[in-house]
């Protein structure tokens, strides 16, 4: 094992964040993870609330930052003004006082900022975002820059972007096991492409960026662009079920409007893989990770 940090994890109530926390903490690490409920403080939880003005200082003896924390929503980057105040002003301005306060930072950024037409792109690779959460993430990637290069810190940042994360809850997931239950098919979109990563392996992951302290840009995706027709057959096999279990369909055909519907999702991780050792995680992989037992 690593020895013994002190990390605070921004944004512990989210999936990503969670993972994290329990991550770090299995590897021996101590940990202080962010909330913004103060009703549910207690050893181990802070309260970290980027909006409010004043600077927010870090527990003692924390010396790593993981920024796990964003206005996700794409409907609400399209029609919130806050919620690009939230992307591209308030996470950038915490980072920056993290690192100026001499923690290392991770901030957490996504594979939609390359827009989804180009097949694997590498960690420094330029900028294409389509939609309003795109464009946000990648102007709150370069404010979160300028604002490092001001305070002479870019050894102490990396910026990770992720591709879709998953866990056995994760939507449509529980509809498709009723489904398959009650002995019923389910018709997933075969014009919906993703990477898709386990929960589990992110957390994981990023637990050994923090022990690595590797700056710069990395990225962590799953092995496989697949489309969801190709993720509910490897998973139908999976569980048990036989091939008929699946009808394939696309959105176009069922008349769903799907607002970032990339042609590639997978992120490359050249870079990465040589600096931190981190493969990307494989389909079969990542459904033995959400069903290790065979079911559901």
């Amino acid at each position: 094992m690593a020895d013994k940090r002190s990390f605070l994890v921004v944004g512990g109530d989210s999936l990503v964040g969670g993972s994290t926390v329990r991550a770090l903490k299995a590897r021996g690490h101590e940990v202080h993870a962010s909330t913004r409920r103060p009703d549910t403080l207690e050893p181990g939880r802070v309260l970290v609330d980027f909006e409010k003005e004043e600077t927010y200082r870090a527990p003692d003896g924390v010396d790593y930052a993981f920024v796990i924390a964003a206005a996700t929503n794409y409907e609400r980057c399209e029609t919130d003004p806050m919620a690009k105040v939230i992307n591209v002003e308030l996470i950038p301005r915490l980072v920056a006082s993290l690192l100026d306060q001499g923690l290392f930072v991770t901030f957490i950024s996504t594979n939609s900022v390359f827009g989804g037409e180009r097949p694997w792109p590498h960690e420094d690779d330029a900028h294409t975002p389509g939609i309003a959460y795109a464009q946000q993430k990648a102007d709150g990637e370069r404010e979160v820059l300028r604002l490092t290069n001001e305070l002479g810190a870019r050894d102490r940042l990396n910026i990770t972007r992720l591709t879709k994360i998953m866990d056995s809850d994760t939507p449509p997931l529980p509809n498709w096991l009723a489904s398959w239950n009650r002995g019923e098919t389910i018709t997933p979109f075969a014009d919906l492409i993703f990477a898709p990563m386990s929960v589990r392996f992110v957390g994981d992951a990023l637990a050994t960026i923090g022990e690595k302290r590797v700056p710069g840009n990395l990225h962590l995706s799953g092995a496989d662009n697949v489309s969801y027709v190709d993720f509910a057959q490897a998973l139908a096999r999976h569980l048990g079920y036989g091939a008929s279990v699946v009808e394939p369909t696309t959105s176009t055909a069922k008349g769903v409007h799907i607002a970032f519907k990339p042609t590639y999702s997978g992120l490359g991780m050249t870079r990465t893989r040589d600096l931190t050792g981190l493969e990307p995680q494989s389909l079969d992989a990542l459904i033995r990770d959400l069903f290790p037992a065979g079911h559901g």
